[in-house]
């Protein structure tokens, strides 16, 4: 098990104390060695640009600067009224020109239906704060600049006002994958959310709350080379919360994590478990296997995670508007599929702890790069 024990404020804080030393050290330089005080001034000073280059679990942008370096910010929400909501903030330098940001939108009613929405800019046509914690393309807004932190989607011309907020409570923790090329975030898990939604044809916007979660990843490399599947799963329910992770690489190899959390606060967090999925159906080589059941096992937690209705399955290309669809279906046959799920896990008693049943639901997210070959759905699992 792997707890967060640190915060930014003390990573900021020892930094600016060992700048403060370095440059008392530096001021005791005897005349001669003047020229090589100032080398050391300029060392001293870009030391601390490159050790402050990511502060894990800030939320802010940490588009690497390559080539294909993609970032995204994912989005779940499961409202009271029975609505869900699924968003994801995309920067990328793939596909002609770089730092592209295309929002896309699935909102679900409680009837099933669904309302698909999206904005996409090239660069120096969307707007990212300073700071990198506010981001605007064209009528879609992810804003983590103040106490509260907004999501709104704002288009008369569409005829669709979403408007929410929430006060952060993460970051819950982080996932360090072993060659650390696939860093990802949990910036919040099951973090209370409330709002308000109007389309066209509704008298007024109906208010809604519920519950949110948010990952952030960045990448240097085409995710597609770095990930053919991956497996997130949150709860929606009363707390506990539970978020669980599965990617599978290219090879077949295959990354996970678990995070159980109780008002923000990390009861678990481990990678130290096995992931077995429910055999997909037949399929042919080109098919897109969501396994319907993921049983856990481990030394501190075990139990089963099962998806039920589909909620919303799409083309993610279909959703990014020309040149750049076309220039990415080059390597790219991407799929996406959000599911409701239930669970029922059980943490197993310690030296101190009582064995503790969790059960509740929430949602499914399996998010493809490519079709899987059977080869390698075979070693995933």
């Amino acid at each position: 098990m792997r707890l967060r024990t640190s915060a930014p404020e003390h990573v900021q804080h020892r930094a600016q104390s060992q700048r403060q030393g370095r440059s008392q050290r530096l001021r005791r330089l005897p005349p001669q060695g003047r020229w090589t005080g100032r080398v050391l001034a300029v060392a001293v000073l870009l030391a601390p640009l490159a050790a402050m280059a990511v502060v894990r679990g800030d939320g802010l942008s940490h588009l690497p600067d390559a080539k294909s370096a993609s970032e995204y910010w994912d989005i779940v929400a499961h409202f009271d009224s029975n609505h869900h909501l699924f968003a994801r903030f995309l920067i990328t330098n793939e596909g002609p020109g770089e730092r592209t940001a295309i929002a896309t939108w699935q909102l679900i009613d409680s009837n099933g239906k669904r309302t698909e929405f999206q904005n996409g800019r090239r660069k120096k046509r969307w707007t990212l704060s300073p700071d990198g914690d506010s981001i605007r393309i064209g009528s879609s807004v992810f804003d983590q600049s103040g106490s509260t932190h907004r999501l709104e989607y704002d288009s008369t011309k569409r005829g669709i006002r979403v408007a929410f907020e929430y006060l952060p409570r993460g970051p819950v923790g982080w996932a360090d994958s072993a060659s650390d090329r696939y860093p990802f975030d949990l910036l919040e898990l099951g973090t209370p959310l409330t709002g308000t939604i109007w389309l066209k044809g509704m008298s007024e916007p109906a208010s809604v709350s519920g519950t949110i979660s948010i990952t952030h990843t960045w990448m240097k490399k085409s995710e597609a080379d770095l990930a053919l599947r991956r497996i997130d799963f949150s709860s929606t329910g009363s707390e506990p919360s539970v978020y669980l992770s599965d990617r599978t690489a290219p090879s077949g190899k295959r990354e996970r994590w678990l995070v159980v959390a109780r008002d923000g606060e990390v009861l678990v967090q481990t990678t130290d478990f096995q992931l077995a999925l429910s055999d997909p159906p037949t399929q042919k080589r080109g098919d897109y296997p969501a396994p319907s059941e993921l049983r856990i096992s481990g030394p501190e937690i075990e139990g089963v995670i099962q998806s039920g209705p589909t909620l919303a399955e799409i083309d993610p290309l279909a959703q990014i508007p020309q040149p750049f669809r076309f220039l990415l279906s080059f390597k790219l046959r991407p799929h996406r599929v959000w599911a409701r799920a239930s669970f029922e896990l059980k943490l197993l008693p310690g030296q101190d702890t009582p064995e503790t049943v969790l059960k509740g639901s929430g949602i499914t997210t399996i998010t493809f790069t490519n079709p899987i070959p059977p080869k390698v759905t075979r070693l995933g699992n």
